[in-house]
């Protein structure tokens, strides 16, 4: 018999996107190596108005619209505020996406849609300001 220590204590094996508040956008270590984006130092974001989801693709820092991604101990993450302010697209709180890669596009795609920013009136945002 033959067993196999396991050594990777406290990491996630699967891999997991996440949007903030603030409009980053944060990528654990799972998904950087499992889909091969550990290997860039910029990457690129799509968003498919049909389907409502985000795409986040590899590519040199001379592309259009190339984003740094930047490394930490657990993962990597996008400032991606712009993008998101672009599509009118955001969250209340941190939400993770599982996610996939697609062979045909080489994109790495959240699996889930992104719902647009709720309208808010010019009443709710005079209450909420003076409170």
């Amino acid at each position: 018999m033959a067993f196999e220590r396991f050594t990777e204590s406290g990491k996630g094996f699967k891999p997991k996107i996440s949007i903030r508040p603030a409009g980053t956008i944060g990528l654990n270590d799972s998904a950087l190596k499992r889909f091969g984006l550990d290997a860039f130092k910029f990457v690129a974001l799509y968003f498919d108005t049909e389907t409502g989801k985000i795409a986040i693709g590899g590519v040199s820092e001379e592309e259009p619209g190339a984003q740094r991604l930047n490394f930490g101990v657990k993962g990597a993450s996008i400032s991606a505020k712009r993008f998101l302010d672009y599509h009118d697209l955001g969250v209340r709180s941190t939400t993770q996406f599982e996610c996939h890669f697609d062979d045909t596009l080489k994109l790495v795609i959240l699996d889930k849609e992104i719902k647009k920013k709720e309208k808010r009136t010019a009443i709710e945002s005079t209450t909420s300001a003076s409170t």
